[in-house]
């Protein structure tokens, strides 16, 4: 057998990060001098306000390697948070209120951050107005009693009070980017999305069912031809595809892939997912043969195979790279949760990596790339990097400034793409 075969681990066994490891590093909150102009000249607030609308929120202050970035709101508030990926939790969220500035409704918080930074964030204003609908309430319930479950009872308060001032999270109504996830911010060295236009109706493909509970096919325009079609499976591809209906159309019609079929993977709930995205064999073999069983022709060449993933996703593709070599040539796995399947610092922790250094596996085609702000997966991925350096025929690797973040990812893969499909 395999030594990559390996039993699924229980959800159970996989959620619970030590406090050495949970915690994020603090990110220092600095003044901005625009409003700082207002709180000495409050009289200029609506002529600042009337360009903040037009220019876009945050504001970015400053030249060189780090800038300031100001979000700001005005209204009548009990408080105003600033809810950023990776950048606060319940340790840290009284970092994350923001001032009133004195004799005005003009609410602000400054944060130094790198000047290619990017996240999605959102704003809790405590209003007495509740935006969650049912199901994100919910989910925030679940989340609540998640973290109480895995937590000292001394941080019990602070996560309540986290989760009660998330239960105002709305997004930001002058954000510079809107996505499906809330806002997205974004520095001036930041990598810049492809500018990708809707096609017209008659350039769409179609999806349609992979014969899996979950999953479905996008088929692009003119599938029906008889040369076999590039694969990209799309590991949680449910979300993206959710998301935005017409992704795939615009990565065709922009040429960031060929003609390719995605197989658009759906996990379920969370235990479903952690099982079947924790080095889960099984799984494999089942989306080897969902493949096998395309609605179309589609190449059996493993470098025409892509499996694609994000967190458990991005290490899942790796792991089915390592499985079935002969069907999935190339893996891009972004923020690959390597430590699986635990964090603890002992011979079960990062089991993938561990495992192909004891192995003579060669890879032919591996991206990886994770955020400076993930401070639970950074270590980990940096070492899977070091293991197989002198193992792949192709290997690049991106340290991002940024977090565990799909407003991150949804940048990057199209690149990512694009330059392997070109090359």
């Amino acid at each position: 057998m395999s030594p990559f075969h390996r039993p699924p681990v229980d959800a159970s066994r996989i959620i619970t990060i030590p406090p050495h490891r949970r915690r994020p590093t603090p990110t220092p909150r600095v003044a901005s001098p625009a409003v700082e102009r207002i709180r000495s000249s409050p009289e200029k607030l609506d002529d600042f306000w009337a360009r903040v609308v037009a220019a876009g929120t945050p504001l970015v202050e400053g030249d060189g390697d780090r800038r300031i970035y100001t979000w700001l709101h005005r209204g009548e508030a009990a408080r105003v948070a600033l809810v950023t990926n990776k950048l606060i939790d319940h340790t840290a969220y009284e970092d994350a209120l923001f001032e009133q500035v004195e004799g005005t409704d003009l609410w602000s918080i400054s944060l130094e951050l790198g000047a290619g930074w990017r996240g999605s964030y959102s704003l809790a204003v405590d209003d007495g107005v509740v935006t969650l609908e049912e199901a994100g309430r919910a989910e925030q319930e679940r989340r609540r009693a998640r973290s109480l479950s895995v937590t000292p009872p001394d941080e019990h308060a602070a996560i309540n009070d986290w989760y009660d001032i998330l239960a105002f999270s709305r997004p930001d109504p002058h954000a510079h980017e809107s996505i499906w996830q809330g806002s997205a911010a974004a520095g001036p060295l930041a990598r810049e999305p492809l500018s990708i236009a809707d096609p017209p109706a008659d350039a769409r493909g179609a999806i349609v069912p992979a014969g899996r509970a979950g999953t479905r096919w996008y088929l692009p325009p003119a599938a029906d031809a008889t040369a076999p079609l590039d694969v990209l499976v799309m590991l949680d591809g449910d979300r993206w595809v959710d998301a935005d209906p017409l992704l795939f159309d615009r990565w065709h019609a922009a040429d960031v892939v060929p003609p390719t079929a995605v197989l658009i993977v759906g996990h379920g709930d969370l235990s479903n997912r952690v099982n079947e995205l924790g080095c889960n064999a099984s799984f494999v073999d089942e989306l080897v043969e969902t493949i096998r069983r395309a609605p179309v022709a589609v190449s059996d060449d493993p470098a025409r195979t892509t499996i694609a993933g994000q967190s458990l996703g991005g290490l899942t593709a790796l792991f089915a790279q390592c499985l079935v070599p002969e069907r999935f040539g190339v893996s891009i796995c972004q923020s690959g949760s390597f430590w699986w399947p635990n964090h603890s610092r002992d011979e079960h922790a990062e089991w993938l990596t561990r495992t192909i250094e004891r192995t003579d596996t060669m890879f032919a085609d591996v991206h990886l790339e994770v955020g400076l702000a993930e401070w639970v997966l950074l270590d980990s991925v940096r070492r899977m990097h070091d293991a197989l350096c002198d193992r792949t025929a192709r290997l690049t690797y991106d340290e991002f400034d940024g977090g565990h973040d799909p407003a991150c990812w949804s940048v990057s893969l199209p690149h990512v793409l694009k330059r392997r499909f070109s090359s």
